[in-house]
């Protein structure tokens, strides 16, 4: 009996030597014919293997895909070709009876059945049935699966309803992984294969960054410009609503203490509402509210000086955020409630200090008491400068500027005219150039009507606008570049004429005109001048120009008032 057992036991040993000794010859083989570039040698040797043993899988898949090359590489003659193919999805058949889960046998029998039907368009097969298993079998990060998406979508016009819908599947998780160069590669196989912009609009997921990508392909193809404005129009308001959403997330923070995280929140919604030009202007759409948007951007300005406040900050480094939600901000209660919450914290007096020591608190909380209405308040203030001699540091000129801006139009608010036009005389003395000055004092002249003085700051207003007429020599703007100036204007409606020269042949430019901010004007350019009626601000205006799809001369801007 024991004998009996060696024998067996020994048996056993040898099978499994036996079995270990050709598998691993077969495996020794498939990887000596893996490296071998001569299809016809390769082949022989994964033969060699198969007689060795038939049940590895990676032997056929390498067999079906050197066959692949050679019907490839043999498409001149159709009937070789063809006898190669139909070798190729045998062996990748083969490959998928013994692992059946095999993605990328899947994906190569798919490919070898894709050439066979373009050879032979009278027999039945189906490459997209395994292109689905492929699909199926992967992630959505996968190269793989993206390559399946392209060429699904690369044969839109011949696919089933089912297969479309599977093909929209595919892409709408590629596009979900916001990788800019294959959202490229599927907008140009989609503008080359379909061109329909439902079927983009359907693979592409609501996301601001993904909508901006789309709609700059759209505009350097010199596509749909409607479909354009509509995108980045949906764009802007998702980020519009991220900005709500940041903005409601800082004030839990700061609910809870969290300065910091607030902070974050604050900027990241200021951040986004920046981003927004008002594309929605140029559709019929209103999705964003302007007065909705003034008010989140006001709240951020309010919120980020608090946060830094909280943290220990001094009034002078929330000064430039306290003024622009001044600037934004027409309720006398709202400012009330902001004066109080300085005064608490002993960033500001309970009354204005009129020793003029700190130049920039005084002229801040001047700033407050003005936006109360507390006009006569400061009157007072101004009664004690009209007797006082002040020596004004230089660097602290452009306080001392607004202060007299403030005290004058107290003056002017009460019918106090000739007191108000002294403060303004007194700030053109300091700052001879100042735009929003000069436009004090002709307001004050004109109530007092005095013609004489009047054409005097005229002549010193039109000197320092710029000029009504720039001519541009040899000026191109380059595809996606853009073309910037600043105007110094008196803040009255103007038109604004921009005078291109298209000399190119073919491509239509397509143009695209920001003023201060926002997008005025976007088409392609029909006639070498465009004609924008705008209203300026007093001061430094911003124009931009930008070329979107191809190079554009632009050889002069004109502007007159209206």
């Amino acid at each position: 009996m024991n004998i009996l057992k060696k024998i067996i036991f020994i048996f056993a040993f040898v099978v499994v030597a036996a079995i270990d000794i050709i598998i691993y010859w077969n495996i020794h083989l498939y990887y000596r014919a893996k490296d071998i570039k001569d299809n016809e040698k390769k082949i022989e040797i994964l033969e060699k293997a198969n007689h060795i043993y038939p049940l590895n899988d990676l032997v056929f898949y390498e067999r079906g895909k050197a066959y692949f090359n050679l019907g490839n590489r043999n498409l001149n003659d159709k009937a070789k070709s063809e006898t190669y193919l139909r070798e190729s999805i045998q062996n990748f058949n083969q490959s998928l009876r013994i692992n059946p889960a095999s993605y990328f046998s899947h994906f190569r029998l798919a490919r070898s059945l894709l050439f066979m039907s373009y050879l032979s368009p009278s027999l039945d097969v189906n490459p997209y049935e395994e292109y689905r298993k492929v699909a199926m079998l992967l992630g959505h990060n996968h190269r793989i699966f993206y390559d399946v998406g392209k060429i699904f979508l690369s044969r839109w016009g011949e696919l089933s309803e089912e297969d479309r819908d599977f093909t929209l599947e595919v892409l709408r998780k590629i596009a979900r992984g916001k990788n800019r160069d294959r959202l490229q590669t599927i907008m140009h196989i989609w503008e080359m294969n379909v061109k329909g912009y439902g079927v983009m609009e359907k693979i592409l997921p609501e996301d601001a960054q993904i909508y901006r990508i789309y709609a700059e392909f759209l505009g350097e193809k010199s596509l749909s410009v409607e479909e354009r404005h509509r995108i980045l129009a949906r764009a802007e308001f998702l980020e519009f609503e991220k900005a709500k959403s940041e903005h409601n997330s800082g004030e839990n923070e700061f609910l809870y203490f969290r300065v910091k995280e607030a902070l974050k929140h604050f900027k990241s919604c200021l951040n986004r509402l920046e981003k927004i030009r008002f594309y929605q202007n140029f559709t019929q759409q209103n999705m964003i509210d302007h007065s909705e948007f003034s008010e989140l951007r006001k709240s951020a300005f309010l919120n980020l000086a608090k946060c830094r406040l909280e943290e220990g900050g001094e009034l002078k480094e929330v000064e430039d955020y306290l003024r622009k939600y001044l600037a934004l901000e027409d309720k006398v209660a709202a400012v009330g409630e902001l004066e109080s919450y300085l005064r608490d914290r002993g960033l500001i007096g309970d009354e204005l200090d009129a020793s003029f020591d700190d130049l920039d608190r005084f002229s801040f909380q001047l700033l407050l008491y003005f936006k109360q209405n507390r006009y006569r308040d400061i009157v007072k203030i101004g009664r004690l400068l009209q007797q006082s001699f002040v020596v004004v540091p230089e660097e602290k000129r452009e306080d001392y500027v607004r202060i007299l801006h403030l005290l004058g139009d107290s003056f002017q608010k009460i019918d106090y005219i000739y007191d108000a036009g002294e403060f303004y005389l007194k700030a053109l003395e300091i700052e001879p150039e100042n735009m929003d000055t000069l436009l004090r004092s002709r307001q004050n002249y004109e109530r007092l009507n005095e013609d004489e003085k009047i054409r005097e700051i005229k002549e010193r207003i039109d000197k320092l606008a710029s000029s009504p007429e720039m001519v541009l020599k040899n000026l191109t703007i380059s595809k996606g570049r853009t073309f910037s100036r600043t105007l110094t204007l008196d803040g009255r409606k103007i038109t604004l004429d921009l005078h291109f020269e298209n000399s190119q042949e073919g491509i239509i430019p397509l143009i695209t005109v920001f003023f201060n901010g926002r997008v005025i004007w976007e088409d392609y350019l029909e006639e070498e001048v465009i004609s924008i009626p705008l209203e300026s601000r007093v001061g430094k205006n911003a124009i931009q120009v930008v070329s979107v799809n191809r190079a554009v001369g632009l050889i002069g801007l004109r502007w007159k008032t209206t």
